[in-house]
């Protein structure tokens, strides 16, 4: 059944670039354009910053500041404080490639592996400010977003963490290569991520606007499908939602929380040929989105 649903998808889309050229055109120009002008500016420095701080084992000096921290919130050991901290500044799907990278070089055991997934699912902040500031006359509110955000993903951190701290992984240190390596390795593994981010931004950009083509739904199931396919989509379709302010904020949190299809497709194919569960992955997400909203609206109605 799965298998035949996607069969159709797929021929649908394909008969859609012969009669509905103009609409897959525009559709992916406006796909392409989202990904210039809002993810790439947003991703591709800290991807980049990131890479060159993993080859520069700049992993243990934050280790030493931060492990005493780490091991007593969390239970992790200290490796796991840069996945935290670096999928908090750069946004999703960061913390699944931090994962990975640290699980391919042994630097985290696959319990921590499959912990960390759970949690370390976050916009990134200048994404947030970017896509919500035509939204909101007040910019508090983008800020209290962002901090619903992070709190609900930290509960979720403290609440599942694991009972013993795993010492089986040794940290070790990585021969230091020289900067033009360096260099040259993390602008080739960046643009890797970022041509898998582009290809999946185009593919559910356009299937969620044949969807709404195809198919006569109201205003707000079409803003439902944009935001459940792509977080940009839907929260920039918001925008022509005549609702309550709390109201918008909360679908941009639960679009945010879940990822969208285009988020779950990108951790699917970075954690791929690993033993890391995809499952702690979309549990998290769950969780998330319930606590994200508790925390959003007990905060908005004392705020505002």
């Amino acid at each position: 059944m799965k298998t035949k649903l996607v069969q159709t998808t797929i021929f649908v889309m394909f008969l859609s670039l012969i009669f509905k050229s103009s609409i897959v055109t525009t559709e992916l120009k406006y796909a392409l354009e989202t990904f210039l002008w809002i993810l790439f500016p947003s991703i591709f420095p800290f991807f980049l910053i990131g890479n060159l701080l993993i080859e520069y084992n700049f992993i243990n000096i934050l280790n030493k500041l931060l492990s005493k921290i780490t091991t007593k919130i969390f239970h992790t050991t200290s490796t796991a404080s840069f996945v935290i901290l670096m999928s908090m500044v750069s946004g999703f799907p960061s913390g699944a490639k931090y994962i990975r990278d640290l699980y391919d070089k042994n630097m985290l055991s696959l319990e921590q592996a499959n912990y960390l997934i759970t949690f370390t699912h976050f916009a990134n902040p200048l994404f947030v400010l970017t896509v919500t500031k035509n939204l909101f006359n007040n910019t508090n509110i983008s800020i209290l977003i962002l901090i619903s955000m992070y709190l609900s993903n930290l509960l979720i951190g403290i609440i599942t963490r694991p009972k013993k701290i795993d010492q089986t992984i040794k940290m070790e240190l990585n021969k230091v290569p020289n900067f033009s390596d360096a260099l040259t390795n993390s602008i080739k593994s960046s643009f890797e991520l970022l041509l898998l981010i582009l290809g999946n931004t185009c593919f559910f950009f356009l299937l969620s606007r044949l969807l709404t083509t195809y198919f006569n739904y109201n205003q707000f199931i079409n803003i439902i499908i944009n935001g459940f396919f792509d977080i940009t989509k839907g929260i920039q379709s918001i925008s022509i939602l005549s609702t309550t302010t709390i109201f918008k904020g909360i679908l941009i949190l639960t679009f945010i929380c879940f990822g969208g299809i285009n988020i779950h497709m990108q951790v699917k194919n970075i954690i791929s040929n690993t033993n890391i569960s995809y499952k702690n992955f979309l549990l998290g997400r769950i969780c998330q989105i319930a606590i994200s909203i508790f925390i959003f609206f007990i905060a908005y109605q004392g705020m505002f």
